[in-house]
């Protein structure tokens, strides 16, 4: 797939020039190009082309980090509480709510109480589940990486129990809930030995 442009490319593009060396991967014999598209490669102007996607990509991470962090401040305000641990663990059952696109009632129920007992602040359900509306979609561990700054290995514990403790609520951790549990863990920043321990205890 990716060596069908770079050998059109080399085809029209570059000199003769000697034999590949022993060993190296040679493109097949395609003969030339009409003179016309070889024309054409040849014109393509290759460096801003180069330049313009590498600024595209880079404001497109600079206004997902904007909005992510748009949206954490919301559900800071929803919960009431500054950036620290009793937030994350309230945040990150919170991510775990919405991770299949819709808040169950026995997750949510679970996470209630969870929350309540361990800020001591008095949640609604809808504080939760609202906050949950404004979570960020997950994908890899450096989506949580950020919460990991200041944390202790008891705190970084404290949040993923509670977070597997939600999931837990319906019954053993299905595929997407184990997923979920290991992007959280990496992206906490657990020691290796801990995140073996915690990887054995997600797949069992």
């Amino acid at each position: 797939m990716y060596r069908l442009p770079f050998l059109l490319f080399s085809l029209a593009v570059l000199p003769a020039g000697p034999a590949f060396p022993q060993g190296a991967w040679v493109p097949p014999d395609l003969g030339r190009l009409p003179a016309p598209v070889a024309e054409s490669l040849r014109s393509i102007p290759v460096v801003p082309i180069l330049l313009v996607v590498l600024f595209a990509a880079a404001l497109a991470v600079a206004i997902r980090h904007k909005l992510r962090l748009r949206r954490r401040q919301m559900r800071q305000k929803i919960l009431g509480l500054p950036i620290g641990p009793r937030f994350l663990v309230v945040d990150a059952m919170c991510h775990a709510l919405i991770r299949s696109g819709r808040v169950d009632p026995d997750h949510l129920a679970r996470a209630h109480q969870i929350a309540r007992d361990t800020t001591g602040m008095d949640f609604t359900k809808d504080h939760l589940r609202e906050a949950a509306h404004r979570a960020d979609r997950v994908l890899l561990p450096m989506d949580f990486r950020w919460m990991r700054a200041g944390l202790t290995r008891e705190e970084k514990l404290v949040i993923f129990n509670a977070t597997a403790s939600v999931l837990l609520v319906d019954g053993p951790l299905k595929r997407s809930d184990r997923r979920f549990l290991r992007v959280l863990v990496r992206g906490l920043g657990v020691g290796r030995r801990e995140l073996r321990r915690l990887s054995r205890m997600i797949d069992d």
